[in-house]
Protein backbone atom coordinates (compact mmCIF):
# COMPACT_ATOMS: atom_id res chain seq x y z
CA UNK A 1 0.00 0.00 0.00
CA UNK A 2 1.53 3.32 -1.21
CA UNK A 3 0.67 6.98 -1.05
CA UNK A 4 1.06 10.63 -1.30
CA UNK A 5 4.80 11.68 1.25
CA UNK A 6 3.08 14.57 2.11
CA UNK A 7 -0.11 12.70 3.47
CA UNK A 8 2.33 11.60 6.09
CA UNK A 9 2.54 14.49 7.93
CA UNK A 10 -0.59 15.92 9.29
CA UNK A 11 -0.24 19.68 9.75
CA UNK A 12 -0.98 21.47 12.80
CA UNK A 13 -0.31 25.06 14.71
CA UNK A 14 0.07 25.96 17.91
CA UNK A 15 -2.54 27.80 19.67
CA UNK A 16 -0.82 30.84 20.98
CA UNK A 17 0.80 31.43 17.24
CA UNK A 18 -3.16 32.46 16.55
CA UNK A 19 -2.75 35.20 18.82
CA UNK A 20 -2.51 35.78 22.54
CA UNK A 21 -5.22 34.92 24.83
CA UNK A 22 -5.52 37.92 26.11
CA UNK A 23 -5.89 39.90 22.74
CA UNK A 24 -7.90 37.28 20.74
CA UNK A 25 -10.74 35.08 21.23
CA UNK A 26 -10.66 31.09 21.04
CA UNK A 27 -12.92 30.39 18.23
CA UNK A 28 -11.83 33.26 16.37
CA UNK A 29 -8.19 31.59 16.42
CA UNK A 30 -9.52 27.92 15.97
CA UNK A 31 -12.01 28.98 12.83
CA UNK A 32 -9.55 30.65 11.10
CA UNK A 33 -7.25 27.58 11.61
CA UNK A 34 -9.66 25.27 9.90
CA UNK A 35 -10.43 27.44 7.22
CA UNK A 36 -6.74 27.57 6.51
CA UNK A 37 -6.59 24.27 6.17
CA UNK A 38 -4.86 23.17 9.67
CA UNK A 39 -5.86 19.44 10.88
CA UNK A 40 -4.04 19.63 14.35
CA UNK A 41 -4.05 22.02 17.63
CA UNK A 42 -1.08 22.72 19.93
CA UNK A 43 -3.00 23.58 22.97
CA UNK A 44 -1.28 26.30 24.84
CA UNK A 45 -1.96 26.38 28.52
CA UNK A 46 -2.66 30.01 28.14
CA UNK A 47 -5.50 29.46 25.97
CA UNK A 48 -7.25 27.44 28.91
CA UNK A 49 -5.98 29.66 31.76
CA UNK A 50 -7.29 32.94 31.38
CA UNK A 51 -10.54 32.09 30.23
CA UNK A 52 -10.93 29.83 33.69
CA UNK A 53 -9.39 33.19 35.31
CA UNK A 54 -12.74 35.44 34.08
CA UNK A 55 -15.24 32.64 35.65
CA UNK A 56 -17.15 33.91 37.87
CA UNK A 57 -18.35 31.08 40.03
CA UNK A 58 -16.00 28.03 41.00
CA UNK A 59 -12.51 26.72 42.14
CA UNK A 60 -10.27 27.84 39.50
CA UNK A 61 -9.07 23.89 39.26
CA UNK A 62 -13.10 23.00 38.64
CA UNK A 63 -12.67 26.30 36.02
CA UNK A 64 -9.62 24.95 34.65
CA UNK A 65 -12.00 21.98 33.38
CA UNK A 66 -14.57 23.56 32.44
CA UNK A 67 -12.46 25.71 30.12
CA UNK A 68 -10.45 22.72 28.36
CA UNK A 69 -13.95 21.23 27.75
CA UNK A 70 -14.70 24.33 25.49
CA UNK A 71 -11.52 24.28 23.72
CA UNK A 72 -12.31 20.65 22.68
CA UNK A 73 -15.92 21.41 21.75
CA UNK A 74 -14.64 24.17 19.77
CA UNK A 75 -11.86 21.52 18.14
CA UNK A 76 -14.56 19.27 17.57
CA UNK A 77 -16.84 21.95 15.70
CA UNK A 78 -14.42 22.81 13.56
CA UNK A 79 -12.54 19.59 13.13
CA UNK A 80 -9.38 20.02 15.16
CA UNK A 81 -7.20 17.55 16.36
CA UNK A 82 -5.75 17.90 19.78
CA UNK A 83 -2.95 16.23 20.24
CA UNK A 84 -0.16 17.94 22.69
CA UNK A 85 -1.29 20.30 25.84
CA UNK A 86 1.58 22.40 26.53
CA UNK A 87 4.09 23.74 28.23
CA UNK A 88 4.45 22.23 31.34
CA UNK A 89 7.24 24.04 32.10
CA UNK A 90 10.03 24.93 34.87
CA UNK A 91 10.26 21.41 36.76
CA UNK A 92 13.01 19.58 35.83
CA UNK A 93 15.50 20.30 38.56
CA UNK A 94 13.70 22.25 40.91
CA UNK A 95 15.62 22.36 44.03
CA UNK A 96 13.29 23.85 46.46
CA UNK A 97 10.89 20.20 48.12
CA UNK A 98 7.47 22.59 47.91
CA UNK A 99 8.26 24.12 44.21
CA UNK A 100 8.71 20.10 43.47
CA UNK A 101 5.45 19.08 45.32
CA UNK A 102 3.48 22.07 43.80
CA UNK A 103 4.52 20.91 40.22
CA UNK A 104 3.43 17.60 40.75
CA UNK A 105 0.10 18.50 42.50
CA UNK A 106 -0.32 20.88 38.88
CA UNK A 107 0.22 17.87 37.14
CA UNK A 108 -2.07 15.80 38.11
CA UNK A 109 -4.37 18.63 37.02
CA UNK A 110 -2.79 18.93 34.00
CA UNK A 111 -3.35 14.95 33.18
CA UNK A 112 -7.55 16.00 33.69
CA UNK A 113 -6.88 18.58 31.78
CA UNK A 114 -5.26 15.96 29.14
CA UNK A 115 -8.51 13.51 29.53
CA UNK A 116 -10.80 16.39 28.79
CA UNK A 117 -9.03 17.35 25.71
CA UNK A 118 -8.47 13.50 24.71
CA UNK A 119 -5.09 14.30 24.48
CA UNK A 120 -2.51 11.99 25.14
CA UNK A 121 0.74 14.23 25.40
CA UNK A 122 1.87 16.59 27.19
CA UNK A 123 5.12 18.77 26.65
CA UNK A 124 7.77 19.48 28.70
CA UNK A 125 10.56 22.13 28.37
CA UNK A 126 14.20 22.49 29.72
CA UNK A 127 13.94 24.09 32.51
CA UNK A 128 14.07 27.71 32.15
CA UNK A 129 15.22 29.55 35.39
CA UNK A 130 18.96 30.62 35.24
CA UNK A 131 19.46 31.04 39.27
CA UNK A 132 21.00 28.41 40.44
CA UNK A 133 19.27 29.01 44.11
CA UNK A 134 16.03 27.75 42.01
CA UNK A 135 17.32 24.30 39.91
CA UNK A 136 20.26 22.53 39.52
CA UNK A 137 21.95 21.25 36.63
CA UNK A 138 22.25 17.84 38.32
CA UNK A 139 21.35 15.52 35.64
CA UNK A 140 20.82 12.96 38.36
CA UNK A 141 18.16 15.19 39.46
CA UNK A 142 17.27 16.37 36.48
CA UNK A 143 16.57 12.59 35.14
CA UNK A 144 14.98 11.62 38.85
CA UNK A 145 12.34 14.59 38.22
CA UNK A 146 11.43 13.49 34.45
CA UNK A 147 11.00 10.00 35.52
CA UNK A 148 8.81 10.47 38.52
CA UNK A 149 6.35 12.46 36.11
CA UNK A 150 6.43 9.67 33.26
CA UNK A 151 5.38 7.00 35.78
CA UNK A 152 2.44 9.41 37.27
CA UNK A 153 1.78 9.96 33.85
CA UNK A 154 1.85 6.16 32.67
CA UNK A 155 -1.05 5.45 34.80
CA UNK A 156 -3.49 8.13 33.21
CA UNK A 157 -1.83 6.91 29.67
CA UNK A 158 0.05 9.80 28.83
CA UNK A 159 3.40 10.34 27.25
CA UNK A 160 5.72 13.27 27.58
CA UNK A 161 7.59 14.92 25.38
CA UNK A 162 10.70 16.84 26.41
CA UNK A 163 11.47 19.63 24.18
CA UNK A 164 15.67 21.40 24.80
CA UNK A 165 15.09 24.95 24.81
CA UNK A 166 17.94 27.18 23.22
CA UNK A 167 17.98 29.06 26.29
CA UNK A 168 17.68 26.29 28.82
CA UNK A 169 19.87 27.08 31.80
CA UNK A 170 21.08 23.12 32.17
CA UNK A 171 20.00 21.32 29.04
CA UNK A 172 19.71 23.32 25.38
CA UNK A 173 20.83 20.91 22.61
CA UNK A 174 19.12 18.11 21.29
CA UNK A 175 21.73 16.33 22.14
CA UNK A 176 21.49 17.13 26.00
CA UNK A 177 17.58 15.93 25.69
CA UNK A 178 18.64 12.48 23.75
CA UNK A 179 20.46 12.04 26.63
CA UNK A 180 18.29 12.69 29.13
CA UNK A 181 15.27 10.85 27.73
CA UNK A 182 17.68 7.88 27.33
CA UNK A 183 18.47 7.97 31.34
CA UNK A 184 14.84 8.51 32.10
CA UNK A 185 14.05 5.26 30.03
CA UNK A 186 10.51 5.20 29.85
CA UNK A 187 8.13 4.04 27.33
CA UNK A 188 5.99 7.19 27.75
CA UNK A 189 9.27 9.95 27.53
CA UNK A 190 10.19 11.06 24.72
CA UNK A 191 10.98 14.00 22.58
CA UNK A 192 9.98 17.23 20.37
CA UNK A 193 11.76 19.07 18.04
CA UNK A 194 11.42 22.03 17.10
CA UNK A 195 13.90 23.78 14.18
CA UNK A 196 14.31 27.09 15.73
CA UNK A 197 15.61 25.69 19.07
CA UNK A 198 18.52 23.48 17.12
CA UNK A 199 19.31 25.93 14.57
CA UNK A 200 19.70 28.81 16.84
CA UNK A 201 22.10 26.49 19.07
CA UNK A 202 23.89 25.66 15.82
CA UNK A 203 23.55 27.83 12.96
CA UNK A 204 22.45 30.72 13.76
CA UNK A 205 24.48 33.70 16.25
CA UNK A 206 21.87 36.55 17.11
CA UNK A 207 24.90 37.84 19.79
CA UNK A 208 26.76 37.93 16.59
CA UNK A 209 27.26 40.47 13.74
CA UNK A 210 25.80 39.27 10.52
CA UNK A 211 23.99 36.62 13.20
CA UNK A 212 25.26 33.48 11.87
CA UNK A 213 28.36 31.13 13.33
CA UNK A 214 31.12 30.55 11.90
CA UNK A 215 31.51 27.69 9.75
CA UNK A 216 27.87 27.55 10.18
CA UNK A 217 26.51 25.09 7.00
CA UNK A 218 29.57 22.87 8.30
CA UNK A 219 28.22 22.78 11.76
CA UNK A 220 24.33 22.28 10.71
CA UNK A 221 25.74 19.19 8.75
CA UNK A 222 27.54 17.50 11.21
CA UNK A 223 25.12 18.13 13.49
CA UNK A 224 22.09 16.72 11.40
CA UNK A 225 23.94 13.96 10.65
CA UNK A 226 24.79 12.77 14.36
CA UNK A 227 20.66 12.96 14.60
CA UNK A 228 20.32 11.12 12.02
CA UNK A 229 22.63 8.81 12.98
CA UNK A 230 21.96 8.39 16.87
CA UNK A 231 18.02 9.44 17.63
CA UNK A 232 14.93 6.69 17.56
CA UNK A 233 12.52 8.04 15.44
CA UNK A 234 10.16 6.82 17.81
CA UNK A 235 11.77 8.65 20.27
CA UNK A 236 10.53 11.98 18.73
CA UNK A 237 6.58 12.55 19.13
CA UNK A 238 6.31 15.54 17.04
CA UNK A 239 8.52 18.52 15.00
CA UNK A 240 7.82 22.02 14.98
CA UNK A 241 8.41 24.53 12.09
CA UNK A 242 9.88 27.90 13.09
CA UNK A 243 12.43 30.83 11.59
CA UNK A 244 13.64 33.78 13.01
CA UNK A 245 14.13 37.73 11.99
CA UNK A 246 17.50 38.64 11.53
CA UNK A 247 18.57 40.94 13.51
CA UNK A 248 20.39 44.29 12.31
CA UNK A 249 22.26 44.56 15.44
CA UNK A 250 23.44 41.67 17.82
CA UNK A 251 21.08 41.33 20.63
CA UNK A 252 22.84 42.39 23.89
CA UNK A 253 23.11 45.02 26.26
CA UNK A 254 22.32 47.61 23.68
CA UNK A 255 19.40 46.42 22.11
CA UNK A 256 16.16 47.89 22.21
CA UNK A 257 14.78 44.08 23.52
CA UNK A 258 17.51 43.80 25.72
CA UNK A 259 16.45 41.96 29.21
CA UNK A 260 19.16 40.42 31.79
CA UNK A 261 16.46 38.54 32.86
CA UNK A 262 16.69 36.38 29.80
CA UNK A 263 19.19 34.51 27.61
CA UNK A 264 19.61 36.32 23.81
CA UNK A 265 18.14 33.20 22.05
CA UNK A 266 14.78 33.43 24.51
CA UNK A 267 14.59 37.13 23.81
CA UNK A 268 14.70 36.54 19.69
CA UNK A 269 12.30 33.24 20.35
CA UNK A 270 9.85 36.18 22.23
CA UNK A 271 10.21 39.14 19.89
CA UNK A 272 11.19 37.64 16.57
CA UNK A 273 9.98 34.24 15.86
CA UNK A 274 8.36 33.58 12.41
CA UNK A 275 7.18 30.66 9.94
CA UNK A 276 9.65 28.94 7.32
CA UNK A 277 9.74 30.99 4.07
CA UNK A 278 9.51 34.32 5.50
CA UNK A 279 12.31 35.77 3.96
CA UNK A 280 10.15 39.04 3.22
CA UNK A 281 10.15 39.55 7.15
CA UNK A 282 13.35 38.96 7.21
CA UNK A 283 13.33 35.11 8.20
CA UNK A 284 17.48 33.55 7.24
CA UNK A 285 17.46 30.27 8.90
CA UNK A 286 18.33 27.05 6.96
CA UNK A 287 14.70 25.13 8.34
CA UNK A 288 14.06 23.60 4.97
CA UNK A 289 17.16 21.79 4.98
CA UNK A 290 16.86 20.95 8.15
CA UNK A 291 13.42 19.63 7.03
CA UNK A 292 14.54 18.06 4.10
CA UNK A 293 16.95 15.37 6.13
CA UNK A 294 14.41 15.10 9.21
CA UNK A 295 12.00 13.63 6.30
CA UNK A 296 14.26 12.08 3.71
CA UNK A 297 17.22 10.45 5.35
CA UNK A 298 16.16 10.39 9.05
CA UNK A 299 12.81 8.78 7.47
CA UNK A 300 10.35 10.99 10.00
CA UNK A 301 6.87 10.87 9.66
CA UNK A 302 4.11 12.52 11.86
CA UNK A 303 2.62 15.78 13.13
CA UNK A 304 4.16 18.76 11.44
CA UNK A 305 3.24 21.88 13.77
CA UNK A 306 3.96 25.31 12.78
CA UNK A 307 4.85 27.55 15.62
CA UNK A 308 5.28 31.26 16.10
CA UNK A 309 6.37 33.24 18.73
CA UNK A 310 6.37 36.81 17.78
CA UNK A 311 5.31 40.25 19.19
CA UNK A 312 2.60 40.64 16.78
CA UNK A 313 0.57 37.67 18.64
CA UNK A 314 0.01 40.63 21.38
CA UNK A 315 -1.02 42.99 18.61
CA UNK A 316 -4.85 43.56 19.23
CA UNK A 317 -5.67 44.03 15.52
CA UNK A 318 -9.18 41.50 14.70
CA UNK A 319 -7.43 40.15 11.85
CA UNK A 320 -4.08 38.73 13.47
CA UNK A 321 -5.77 35.19 13.95
CA UNK A 322 -6.40 35.02 9.87
CA UNK A 323 -3.42 36.50 8.76
CA UNK A 324 -0.75 33.91 11.52
CA UNK A 325 -3.11 31.23 10.12
CA UNK A 326 -2.90 31.46 6.50
CA UNK A 327 0.81 32.93 6.72
CA UNK A 328 1.77 29.03 8.58
CA UNK A 329 -0.41 27.10 6.17
CA UNK A 330 1.51 29.05 3.23
CA UNK A 331 5.17 28.40 4.48
CA UNK A 332 3.83 25.07 4.59
CA UNK A 333 2.70 24.84 0.95
CA UNK A 334 6.02 25.98 0.24
CA UNK A 335 7.40 23.48 2.21
CA UNK A 336 5.60 20.82 0.17
CA UNK A 337 6.15 22.41 -2.95
CA UNK A 338 9.95 23.06 -2.45
CA UNK A 339 10.17 19.29 -1.52
CA UNK A 340 8.38 17.96 -3.93
CA UNK A 341 5.92 16.07 -1.09
CA UNK A 342 2.77 15.91 -3.20
CA UNK A 343 4.59 14.32 -6.36
CA UNK A 344 6.18 11.07 -4.35
CA UNK A 345 4.87 8.36 -3.53
CA UNK A 346 5.40 6.81 0.09
CA UNK A 347 5.20 3.02 1.69
CA UNK A 348 2.69 3.19 4.47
Amino acid sequence: MTGKLVDRFPLAIASMSLGRAAHHDLETKLSAAAAAGFKGIEVFYEDIKLPARAMSTGTFEENLLKSAQTFRDLCDKYFLEIFVLQPFKNYDGLLSPQRHAEKLAKLRHWLKMAKVLRTDTIQIPSMFHQDPTVATGSEDKIVADLREVADIGAEAGIRFAYETMAWGAHSDTWQDGWRIARKVDRPNFGMCLDTYQILAQTWADVTAEGGRRENADERMRVDLKELVDTLPLDKVYYIQLSDAQRQEKPINAAHEWWDPKMKPNMIWSRNARLFPFEENLGGYMPVLEMLEAWIFDWGYRGWVSMELFNRSMSDPSPGIPESHAKRGAEAWRKCVKALKLDEKEDDA
